[in-house]
């Protein structure tokens, strides 16, 4: 509802390419104005900085430089391990905790025999014991060097709410590197198995430091900034760096500046213009959605993967490049619990239910006291929707598709793998189709052999993932994980693609023949 009611807003940002006298080059972005910030709204906003500044001369006014220091993370608990495997392996949830039971299970490691290789897998706890806190400094001073150890093993602060039955979830033994077991583990096995050691090896590791400068640049009545960073000491960057969500930068990519002085003057190369426009909040990775749900106190470590794994496998959200988008069916059960349950939508009552199960656990409150006071209005409210609401049905769209088989126009279905078009005649006729996304290209394997009407679209696998093929399959087999362009490769007569956005297309077919050259 957030990301439909947002409202898109227009901004400008002006960039100055700027050189020494050695004709060193480096940017700054503009600051502020006279002392206070400064908002483009427009592109004439934009080009008044650019006139005032035309001609003008630049020279340094303040230069700062600091050493900043980065701690690591602490070991994982089950959330934290959630959302970094997804960030980092691609892996859900349900996926996750499959592959940390058969970890904290044990596997057969050859003459050592069946180990566990990891603590419980179920925890909100930081805390690690002694005993391993000793192996893992001992072990990263032998590998890494006295530099790479704090004087006082680190020690991370309780969260609010936190139950801390169990440790936070680390190998058993930091001696065990995963390049020592890797020939007895599976490949999604190993892979875990490494996050979860790296993570853990890192947080008693020392921090690392980086050299920070910022530069105010002053020309009339503007104020530009440069800033650089470069790394000094990796620390615990030399074995892990933390995940990030969506478009956060990363503080780890150095942007070096050249040896700037206060009162050095600055010539201008010139100036950049941009259009930008805000951007609505983005929807939920998996990794984001854990997240939420352990900051707003919503479920268990235990629950999160089944919580998704429910709006999932009802329907309820679809997965669109890695993210949670609402169906139509999501939406109208949202809609009708708002207005019937209100209380159970409440994330605020959700979490002070939980707070309430643990004083219950700790006998601070009697149990049928808790249950009664929820239970009570909650029977009220369902005998009430059960009386007044009907059966939820979603009504079917109709399409300008003809059906070939019995010449009625078909419909927009929702199936597990998203909509379709389907006879509105069913069951005696039974005619379904998919719905074609075109990209706006033909495609040239068709047209080589032939084929009319060849476009390549945009489809889906099983599991989610958006691939591009043919509409002309299964007489056509052209697919491709890139998005394909127009442009033929002129070896082998296959569509050009784009591996990542903003890059220009390249051939991605394995078998071309132009080799380096395509």
């Amino acid at each position: 509802r957030e990301i439909e009611a947002f409202e898109q807003e227009e901004y400008w940002s002006v960039t100055a390419q700027l050189q020494t006298e050695d004709k060193e080059s480096f940017e700054a972005k503009l600051h502020h104005k006279a002392g206070k910030k400064i908002e483009l709204p427009n592109e004439e906003s934009a080009k008044r900085v650019e006139e005032d500044v035309k001609d003008q001369n630049w020279s340094i006014v303040d230069v700062q430089k600091r050493q900043r220091r980065r701690n690591p993370a602490p070991p994982f608990t089950t959330s934290t391990m959630q959302q970094e495997a997804a960030r980092k392996l691609n892996f859900p949830a349900r996926k996750t905790m499959r592959l940390a039971q058969q970890l904290y299970e044990g596997l057969p490691l050859g003459k050592a025999g069946t180990l566990g290789l990891i603590t419980y897998m179920r925890t909100d706890a930081t805390r690690v014991s002694e005993e391993a806190v000793e192996e893992v400094r001992g072990f990263i001073k032998d590998a890494y060097g006295d530099d790479y150890i704090p004087d006082k093993a680190r020690q991370y602060a309780k969260k609010k709410g936190a139950q801390e039955a169990h440790e936070a979830i680390r190998p058993t033994s930091a001696l065990r590197a995963p390049k020592d077991i890797k020939q007895y583990l599976s490949r999604d096995q190993l892979r875990l198995y490494a996050l979860i050691w790296e993570r853990f090896v890192a947080s008693q590791m020392s921090s690392a430091i980086f050299d920070a400068t910022r530069v105010d640049l002053s020309v009339v009545d503007y104020t530009f900034r440069a800033t650089g960073s470069q790394l000094r000491f990796a620390g615990f960057l030399k074995v892990y760096e933390e995940g990030k969500d969506g478009n956060v930068t990363n503080d780890r990519d150095e942007r070096l500046l050249p040896d700037l002085k206060e009162n050095q003057k600055i010539d201008l190369d010139k100036l950049d213009l941009q259009q930008h426009f805000t951007q609505p909040p983005p929807r939920f990775t998996e990794a984001m959605l854990v997240k939420t749900l352990e900051e707003e106190g919503i479920g268990r470590p235990s629950t999160y993967a089944p919580i998704i794994e429910t709006i999932t496998g009802r329907g309820y959200v679809q997965i669109e490049e890695k993210r949670f988008k609402p169906t139509e069916l999501g939406v109208i059960v949202v809609d009708l619990l708002g207005e019937n349950f209100s209380q159970l939508l409440d994330t605020g009552f959700t979490a002070s239910l939980e707070d309430q199960l643990d004083h219950i656990e700790e006998g601070e409150l009697v149990w049928q006291d808790v249950i009664a006071e929820f239970y009570e209005p909650f029977a009220k409210n369902l005998a009430k929707a059960h009386e007044e609401l009907e059966k939820i049905e979603i009504q079917d769209e109709e399409s300008d598709v003809v059906c070939e088989k019995c010449g009625r126009n078909m419909v927009y279905k929702l199936g597990r793998f998203g909509k379709f078009l389907a006879c509105p005649g069913y069951p005696e006729c039974k005619n379904t189709k998919p719905i074609l996304d075109e990209i706006g290209v033909d495609c040239a394997i068709c047209k080589q052999e032939g084929r009319e009407d060849g476009k390549i679209v945009r489809r889906r696998t099983r599991k989610g993932r958006y691939f591009f093929g043919c509409s002309n399959y299964p007489e056509c087999n052209f697919s491709s994980w890139q998005q394909p362009v127009a442009e033929i490769c002129q070896y082998c007569s296959h569509h050009l693609a784009i591996k990542k956005q903003g890059t220009d297309p390249v051939c991605v077919n394995k078998e071309c023949p132009g080799g380096d050259d395509k």
